[in-house]
């Protein structure tokens, strides 16, 4: 029987999809209206493959078929891959690792955000699931797993605004016993202008389901394929959109399809081209991401798969 946790790869057959809804009275108050209407048609887009649990605190009716409307949790952003716990198996049951979230090394507000897991862990909204809680600061868009090896940066992991760069063996120990990884893959090659999260690998590099991976900066990819020499690498082209952190990388899997970024530019149709070139077996959704992107992410940032 195996007696290790495991993080399953984002490929696996998912129950659902969380998403934070925007408050008027946050950041995105700068064009909620714009905003909200993207959100909706991506809900729309996500819950036509599988559920959504959408976090609302605004009093707006939203009716939209697949969907579960979740009240009373308090929340100071949107950006549900950093700040909800990790969902992971053991032995075939379901336990929700909780790191700590400090809004990206104290930027931004977070207090509220760093509650939401075990908000709804009392609302017993996991079911039947045990929660683990754990004191090291690591976000959901830290980590890169195709269910063996695991990608993460040392710029948003062990920088000193979340963790101490003396903490790295017990966090190498708590993502080998928690997530059922053997190898970790440390790049230093991390930085995208305009990124506040100090460098999420879901805004660099990704896993496909058949062994691929995914990147579009040279140094990136260049330094994975010493650690990982015998992968098929992939690379999508660099989306030019002003001064915004844009990639094609933070797409989402969904069962079925896959959920890709676009900014409305001519390098969408490449990228385009590629995701159907490689994952021919599911349908590649484009969903406009011009305005998620003002505020430094996009789909894999907002979502959190269950």
């Amino acid at each position: 029987m195996n007696q290790k946790y495991f993080y399953p790869p984002e490929w696996n057959l998912q129950k659902g999809t969380v998403i934070i809804f925007p408050k008027k009275d946050s950041d995105w108050k700068c064009c909620f209206d714009e905003v909200s209407k993207h959100y909706l048609e991506f809900i729309k887009a996500i819950a036509k493959y599988q559920k959504v649990y959408l976090i609302l605190e605004e009093n707006i009716d939203i009716d939209i078929k697949n969907v579960e409307i979740i009240k009373n949790v308090k929340t100071d952003d949107t950006w549900a891959r950093d700040s909800l716990g990790l969902t992971i198996f053991k032995n075939g049951e379901k336990y929700i690792l909780n790191y700590q979230f400090n809004g990206w090394g104290g930027k931004f507000n977070s207090s509220l955000d760093n509650q939401i897991t075990e908000t709804l862990f009392l609302k017993n909204f996991f079911k039947k699931s045990k929660l683990i809680n754990s004191s090291f600061i690591i976000e959901g868009g830290a980590i890169e797993t195709d269910g063996k090896n695991l990608l993460v940066t040392e710029t948003s992991i062990l920088n000193r605004n979340r963790n101490q760069a003396d903490s790295k063996d017990k966090i190498e120990s708590s993502f080998k016993q928690y997530l059922g990884i053997s190898k970790i893959v440390w790049l230093k090659n991390s930085y995208l202008a305009g990124d506040d999260t100090d460098g999420h690998i879901d805004m660099l590099a990704r896993f496909g389901e058949n062994g691929e991976i995914l990147y579009f900066l040279d140094e990136v990819g260049d330094e994975i394929k010493r650690s990982l020499p015998n992968k098929k690498y992939i690379k999508l082209p660099t989306p030019k959109f002003c001064e915004y952190p844009a990639t094609y990388l933070n797409f989402i899997f969904v069962n079925r399809a896959i959920l890709i970024p676009i900014y409305n530019i001519p390098e969408d149709i490449e990228a385009y081209n590629i995701f159907v070139e490689i994952f021919p077996n599911r349908d590649i959704v484009k969903i406009d991401s011009s305005i998620f992107i003002q505020q430094g992410g996009s789909l894999h940032c907002l979502t959190m798969q269950l």
